[in-house]
């Protein structure tokens, strides 16, 4: 029975019409979000074991009818009910992502190859680690010994955290991530707090000592890459505090990710979204975009935000949220 399948289907593929697309005539973009705007969807109607598909030229998320968005909405009710991320693993560690999430975050690090990533809100270490180890990859992929670190902020060091009953249960049998030769290699932590003037003032002297600033400007080298991934604070005030302080560190074409967007909806408040939104309109018009099609499995936590233009310098932002501050914007 198996032989006579394998022969009915061998005669059905070579008796199609294949054709292939010419790869190299495909045009490249900056945007890591246009791979992901097609989508290969079975026909309305279909029988589930059909293997009848469709590729439409929109992304999954521009799909979803209101019923599959509400088994999404159902999903994350589930996620956080039963506090799944503190299910999340990865080479032993502990790190508290949707698995999902996780691989968008490494299609980014991996896809843009970043000099440095700053990272706030360390906790365990358990992303900090994720992101070094790809970092790590891509080293011994590369001919040339570059360096690339990541630039981790917390209040606390993830040793005093590991042991604690702080959002997760202890985790006995997981990896200290910060005992790790990976971490050693590509991680500088930074204690102190994300949304403070000196714990910025101290990125930014990392910066510096890795030769990534511009003088006498402060902003960053053309020639270097930088993503930002915010996950300290979630409260408005604070988060918008940290996007004034980092996001303008991302590069041209490069990523910023705030974590958690989905808070503003539990919480029925003001928060990642909200502070998100409120940056935005700092920003020139076209600085940054949202990318949704960057959730290519259709369901993320994040915001993810590419800044497809540079065209104003980190004193800019700093000078827009004092005029919000003051109502003289």
């Amino acid at each position: 029975m198996f032989r006579r399948f394998c022969l009915l289907a061998c005669l059905a593929v070579s008796s199609a019409a294949v054709t292939f697309a010419d790869l190299d005539a495909v045009p490249r973009s900056e945007s890591l979000a246009d791979s992901f705007k097609v989508s290969l969807v079975r026909p309305e109607g279909e029988p589930a074991n059909s293997g009848q598909k469709t590729i439409v030229e929109q992304a999954s998320q521009q799909l979803l009818s209101d019923a599959e968005r509400q088994t999404l909405d159902d999903y994350d009710a589930i996620f956080e009910k039963y506090s799944l991320f503190c299910n999340g693993r990865w080479l032993g560690v502990q790190v508290l992502q949707d698995s999902q999430d996780l691989l968008y975050l490494q299609h980014i690090v991996y896809m843009k190859k970043p000099d440095v990533i700053i990272e706030t809100g360390t906790y365990k270490g358990g992303l900090t680690y994720f992101f070094a180890t790809i970092l790590d990859w891509i080293q011994r992929e590369e001919e040339t010994d570059r360096p690339s670190y990541v630039l981790s902020v917390d209040r606390h060091h993830p040793d005093l955290v590991f042991a604690a009953n702080w959002f997760c249960p202890p985790c006995a049998d997981c990896v200290r991530s910060y005992t790790t030769p990976v971490w050693g290699r590509k991680v500088r932590f930074i204690q102190g707090l994300a949304d403070s003037q000196d714990t910025f003032q101290e990125v930014a002297g990392n910066l510096h000592d890795l030769g990534l600033l511009e003088p006498p400007t402060g902003d960053i080298k053309e020639s270097k890459t930088i993503v930002v991934n915010l996950d300290a604070n979630h409260e408005f005030d604070g988060l918008l505090k940290e996007l004034v302080y980092y996001a303008p560190f991302v590069t041209s074409n490069s990523y910023l990710i705030v974590q958690d967007a989905k808070l503003d909806k539990i919480w029925g408040a003001p928060g990642p979204t909200a502070a998100m939104q409120a940056f935005l309109q700092l920003c020139p018009p076209g600085e940054f975009v949202v990318e949704d099609e960057l959730k290519f499995h259709a369901y993320s936590q994040h915001i993810y935000l590419r800044r497809a233009q540079v065209t104003v310098p980190h004193s800019h932002f700093m000078q827009a949220a004092m005029k919000v501050a003051a109502g003289t914007a």
